[in-house]
């Protein structure tokens, strides 16, 4: 039986990222404070966030912080599959005396040795664009509907066309719209000692998905849909904040 292994694209080529703008002296790649959509759908359901919080694809933590700082739900779980982004997070929570130890290396395609049932929400904010690949998608989805608790929601953030635009790190997009091949290599800025500075990135993999088609997505491995935000952000530019639910057994 031939074993499946997840493609080194736009998730997996993140470590390299961001080990390549911290050696230019960068302290984040992402923005430091937490996702307005997240500050969003909290203000409008803060039901959903009470109890075990995971955070897939959390990067530096910006997501996970806000949380821990914030005292939002029981606990706060966060997974990325790259070391450097993890060290930058840990960094940050032990300058503001927060705990480090939910920072985890692990690959979020696959979940490995996470326990069915074993949270009440899961947050995707712009890790599932970053998997182009149809079986990629379709098992981190999997694998996501199996760690939630029945009744568990999965908060999903997603470009859903013009990938680059609004990016904080880009600031020309309709000049270098052309070039948002995957592959190329194209200018952004970051911050360095406090100015903007530009660094050559080569474009890794993404995808987009209208609103439509990603609900079906997540409909297909079994959620129900719960509510639904479309957002122009600094994170993700034209996107969904779809939220779904895991339905309770014997619903």
């Amino acid at each position: 039986m031939q074993k499946y292994v997840a493609e080194k694209g736009y998730y997996f080529g993140y470590e390299d990222r961001y080990a390549k703008v911290y050696e230019h002296g960068a302290v984040s790649w992402e923005a430091l404070s937490e996702n307005a959509s997240l500050r969003e759908i909290l203000a409008r359901h803060p039901e959903i966030f009470e109890g075990d919080i995971l955070d897939l694809g959390t990067g530096e933590g910006r997501d996970s912080l806000f949380l821990l700082r914030s005292r939002i739900g029981r606990s706060v779980t966060s997974f990325d599959v790259s070391h450097s982004a993890l060290e930058n997070a840990r960094g940050r929570a032990r300058e503001e005396g927060l705990p480090t130890d939910g920072f985890i290396e692990k690959d979020i395609i696959f979940l490995r040795d996470v326990p069915a049932d074993s949270f009440d929400v899961a947050l995707n904010m712009g890790a599932l664009h970053m998997l182009d690949r149809a079986e990629d998608r379709a098992r981190h989805i999997a694998r996501v509907f199996d760690v939630l608790r029945p009744g568990g929601h999965f908060v999903v953030d997603h470009c859903a066309s013009d990938w680059g635009r609004g990016f904080h790190t880009i600031k020309n997009y309709d000049e270098i719209a052309a070039d948002l091949v995957p592959g190329r290599t194209i200018t952004r800025y970051v911050e360095i000692d406090g100015e903007r500075k530009s660094i050559d990135l080569e474009v890794l993999h993404y995808s987009e998905r209208s609103p439509e088609s990603l609900l079906s997505e997540l409909t297909a491995a079994g959620f129900e849909e719960f509510a639904r935000l479309e957002t122009d952000t600094e994170a993700f530019g034209n996107s969904t904040l779809q939220v779904v639910r895991k339905p309770r057994k014997g619903c």
